[in-house]
């Protein structure tokens, strides 16, 4: 059974009642993480975090904890269960400082916890929601 995280209770409030309090405690709650997880890609020397496509966009596959990135590997293939799972872990500031990088390689978007709560923005909407969610909610 997967814990309910408080993400997950507000992107399930955002799925119910889209209001702008609503994803305003979504993106808060987000941004109030101590870190923003992602399976690991690439060489270790020059780690990346893990692209899906969604609707044949390439997304960014961010997590709300280690274990959601892991469970998420295993689920997909990308790992096998008894293996281990390289992770990266970045601080939502460093996230949104890297977005410019991601949407130059031509990453549309970020998706937390995908295949749980599934909610996600541009990527280049990044720095604007955090300076609302910032401004106090």
């Amino acid at each position: 059974m997967q814990e309910v995280s408080p993400t997950d209770v507000f992107a399930e409030a955002v799925r119910t009642d889209p209001s702008t309090a609503n994803q305003e405690k979504l993106w808060a709650a987000t941004f109030s993480l101590e870190r923003w997880w992602f399976v690991q890609r690439g060489e270790p020397t020059n780690p990346q975090p893990f692209v899906g496509v969604h609707g044949e966009q390439p997304f960014l596959m961010a997590f709300t904890s280690a274990q959601r990135a892991r469970g998420f590997a295993v689920a997909n293939g990308l790992a096998g269960a008894d293996e281990q799972v390289e992770v990266l872990a970045l601080t939502p500031a460093d996230a949104v400082a890297q977005a410019p990088v991601w949407t130059q390689q031509g990453i549309a978007a970020i998706t937390f916890d995908h295949g749980i709560s599934g909610f996600f923005a541009p990527l280049g909407n990044l720095p604007a929601i955090r300076s609302h969610v910032a401004r106090g909610v």
